[in-house]
Order: C-alpha cells, then structure tokens, then sequence
C-alpha cells in the first residue's frame, strides 16, 4: 500500500513562518524606538516641567534625548538620557550629591542690604567653598519605573499584532 501526499502550497507557508520572526522584530523596534519617544516626552513634560524639577533655564529639559536604537541578535534595546555636554548637572539632580562644591567667582545682582531694599546693583562674589547635601530628585529612573507597566504592555501587544496573534 502507498500513499500520496501533494504539498498543496508548502512553500508559501514556509515562507510566511520564516517571516513572521523578521516581522516581529521590525515590529518591536519600531514599537521600543515609538516607547523611547514616549517615555522622553513624559520626562521632559512632567518630571521635568514641574513635578520633580522646575524649569529654570530648560537647559536639562532639552538635553533629554532618545541615545540610541540597538537590534541585534535576540533583543532590541533604546537607551534614554541625558546629553552631559549640554547638562553636566544631570546627574546632581538624578543622583543627588553630598560633600564640598568649588563656587567660581562670579557676580549676583542685589536688591536688598541689611534687610532694607535698595535699588539694584552688581556685587563680586568671590571663589568660595560650600557643604552641600542634596538629595535625589529622579526624573530619569522615576518617570521609567511609572510607565514601566505600560512600556511592556504596548511591547507585548505589537508583537502579538506582528505574529499574527489576538490583541
């Protein structure tokens, strides 16, 4: 007795499961690069735009940057941060800092002496040192652990969609 099998299109579902990891991945990066955006937008408009630090000069505010993209071998990372050559303070605020600060000379407009308002003037204040204990205002790793939940939720979800599963 011999049975016949025909392979009635055997070579376009072959090529539709060796697909579906390159469509995965094509769909997780662009889903981690969209998540990176997110979570600078969220740094940048609430943890950095009141909620943790105020905007003073907004220097820090747009240093806030998407790093960089990397997909490669089984995983697809983005790195968020801080560009230190625009911001070298980042990390005073991020981390906090105690111990002795250098102060350079520098010059401070006045409006009052003795308690009393006088009309404003320029004095030299002169290179000094200052005891500081400032503690940890996170703005980087706070706004990460609040959207952490949702980050991998929407990550699971594109994937999903790309393998062609529910969601």
């Amino acid at each position: 007795m011999s049975v016949e099998v025909e392979s009635v299109g055997i070579e376009e579902a072959i090529a539709h499961f060796q697909q579906i990891p390159a469509e995965v991945r094509l769909a997780l990066e662009a889903q981690v690069h969209m998540e990176a955006l997110h979570l600078v937008e969220v740094i940048k408009d609430e943890y950095l735009s009141g909620q943790v630090l105020g905007i003073r000069s907004g220097r820090l505010r747009r240093s806030v940057h998407e790093l960089e993209l990397h997909a490669g071998g089984d995983s697809v990372e983005a790195a968020v941060g801080v560009n230190l050559g625009d911001a070298g303070y980042a990390g005073f605020w991020e981390y906090g800092f105690t111990g002795t600060e250098d102060v350079r000379e520098h010059l401070r407009e006045i409006t009052q002496a003795f308690g009393r308002p006088i009309s404003p003037r320029e004095v030299v204040v002169r290179q000094h040192t200052r005891q500081v204990d400032q503690a940890p205002r996170s703005y980087l790793r706070a706004a990460l652990a609040a959207e952490a939940a949702g980050i991998i939720e929407r990550i699971k979800a594109a994937a999903l969609r790309a393998a062609g599963g529910e969601n």
